[in-house]
């Protein structure tokens, strides 16, 4: 150039300007990489399987907080941005399970090319213009430039998320066999020992998915829910795949379907990246009333993952219900389980084997009126709480509710309207009709007469005799009808208005003549809910506890 410069003046003027132009391209594209924040991304289900599948895109505002936001059906078009970590993309239809895949941005910056080919570009024209000492200033715009694309390199964003994202298509919830018996879930409880609950942690996806431990701790404190109500979830996912009919949904028809209990065990979360997915264990086995084994199975699987939620680190529900729906789902499935949900199995002639007829030979008078009835009634106690009793047997039996007695480690003490005591002993018990058979060594007492027949005549009057709310009310009387007569699975029920209070379980439902035609059982509580009770009618002893009276 110092000989353009000599020679040819307006030659070396062409060629300082054309210098001095290159350079201020390169400056204005210097650290261009760090310019590249968002990509856009199509993300879809494989072709052969997108009908039906709704695509969402993780979101946040602050009405809302963490949440998903719809961005097509089977594919769509998101703008991922590349200074998050981590983006999540959920697929769900109804009747499928859903699906949550973790998108990272795992691709180089492209525009890191360009930075690199700047610094070249600059460096070398700093270089020549070196040479040049008439234009210095060439050389400095031009190392400068250089420096900036230099620069760029190392600036974030170093990876940016893909532009297409292909996901596999979501596995069907199983459908219920229309020859089965419905399926309810009883119950669904939290059991989780000490050190059940425990969280690992990763430093990257890399180092989760080479299960790169970067520490783990646990939880000092056990979790004992009884009851969750995780099983209205896992029952609404039943109804959906037709193992619960609609039909179903009343009080009076849980007896009629096969009962299934689940309790999760162990909770371990895996949190990667401000994301979170919880493996987890889980026992299932169907209810039995009468306490026999009964199959269990036991079930591990996975949550989704989720956005980790640093101020509240308690369990997300949300990711729970969803995998204890799959856990069901895997249990129905069970061999173990399968071949006794093909049916509703009489497991009443096992449990009553070992029984013998009791007999009660001498038939009791009606007591004539109500007043002399409550000499017929006692208060069942026990240190957590109180229930009532109805004297059958002048030598001491006692009909009452087995939820009354359930717990056979406690001492029950029986309250006689005379004012004295005695301890009871419990014979037996039939869980699905609700009743027990206790004994007292006590004689001479004055039991109730049965009316053994199987009518219930509605609208005629009634009175309920116990000991409502506290011990020291015990051979309460309150007045009402009967109502009606339901049926609730295999229990036939008398419908009453009488007013029913905690403590008359077990007691007695009588006649004018003060004749025992039902033990009382069960009130419903609801807001706004008034003089709905119900009683097992008498004659249902003799075949739940096998006692025969003389007729």
């Amino acid at each position: 150039m110092t000989l353009f410069c000599k020679l040819c003046p307006t030659k070396a003027l062409t060629y300082s300007g054309l210098a001095l132009g290159f350079v201020a391209l390169i400056v204005a594209g210097s650290s261009c990489s760090a310019l590249n924040r968002n990509t856009r991304s199509t993300v879809g289900v494989d072709d052969s399987d997108r009908d039906g599948v709704t695509l969402l895109k993780d979101a946040w505002n602050w009405n809302e907080g963490f949440h998903y936001q719809p961005i097509g059906e089977g594919v769509g078009t998101v703008v991922l941005s590349n200074k998050d970590p981590v983006h999540l993309i959920r697929l769900e239809s109804p009747g499928y399970y859903p699906n949550v895949h973790p998108l990272f941005p795992n691709q180089l910056n492209p525009f890191k090319f360009s930075d690199a080919a700047g610094a070249l570009a600059a460096a070398g024209i700093g270089s020549l213009a070196l040479s040049n000492f008439e234009e210095p200033r060439i050389a400095v715009a031009a190392f400068g430039a250089a420096a900036l694309n230099i620069g760029g390199l190392f600036s974030k964003p170093r990876r940016v998320f893909s532009r297409s994202y292909s996901f596999p298509p979501l596995a069907p919830h199983p459908v219920a066999n229309p020859q089965r018996p419905p399926l309810r879930v009883e119950g669904f409880h939290m059991d989780i020992p000490e050190g059940g609950h425990s969280w690992m942690y990763f430093q990257s996806i890399d180092r989760y998915n080479d299960n790169r431990v970067e520490f783990t701790s646990s939880s000092d404190e056990p979790v004992e829910i009884q009851y969750s109500n995780l099983d209205d979830d896992l029952n609404d996912a039943l109804r959906t795949q037709g193992f619960l009919p609609e039909m179903m949904d009343g009080m009076f028809h849980k007896g009629d379907a096969i009962l299934l209990n689940g309790q999760l065990s162990e909770v371990n979360e895996h949190r990667v990246q401000g994301i979170v997915k919880y493996n987890l264990k889980t026992h299932w086995w169907l209810y039995n009333a009468f306490g026999l084994k009964t199959d269990t199975v036991t079930i591990t699987n996975q949550s989704n993952w989720s956005l980790y939620n640093f101020s509240d680190p308690g369990f997300d529900r949300d990711l729970i219900a969803e995998a204890m729906v799959e856990s069901m789902f895997l249990a129905v499935e069970n061999p173990e389980l399968k071949r006794r949900l093909n049916r509703i199995e009489n497991l009443e002639k096992e449990w009553q084997k070992d029984w013998e007829t009791i007999y009660i030979s001498e038939r009791a008078q009606p007591a004539g009126k109500v007043a002399a009835a409550l000499e017929s009634v006692v208060t069942i106690a026990a240190n957590d709480g109180h229930g009532s009793g109805c004297i059958i047997d002048s030598n001491g039996l006692i009909i009452s509710n087995h939820h009354v007695v359930n717990d056979t480690s406690l001492q029950y003490i029986v309250y006689f309207n005379n004012g004295t005591t005695a301890e009871a002993e419990i014979l037996r018990y039939h869980p699905i009709f609700d009743l027990a058979l206790l004994k007292v060594d006590t004689t001479g007492l004055r039991p109730f007469a049965l009316n053994l027949s199987q009518s219930i005549n509605v609208g005629e009057e009634a009175y309920a005799m116990g000991t409502p709310y506290d011990i020291d009310l015990g051979a309460s009387v309150t007045k009402g009808i009967i109502s009606g007569k339901r049926k609730d699975g295999e229990r036939t029920l008398i419908q009453t208005d009488v007013s029913i209070s905690p403590g008359n379980s077990g007691g007695a439902l009588i006649d004018s003549e003060g004749t025992l035609i039902g033990v009382i059982n069960e009130k419903v509580l609801g807001l706004g809910v008034e003089g709905i009770g119900f009683a097992i009618p008498s004659y249902v002893i003799e075949e739940a506890l096998m006692i025969q009276f003389q007729r």
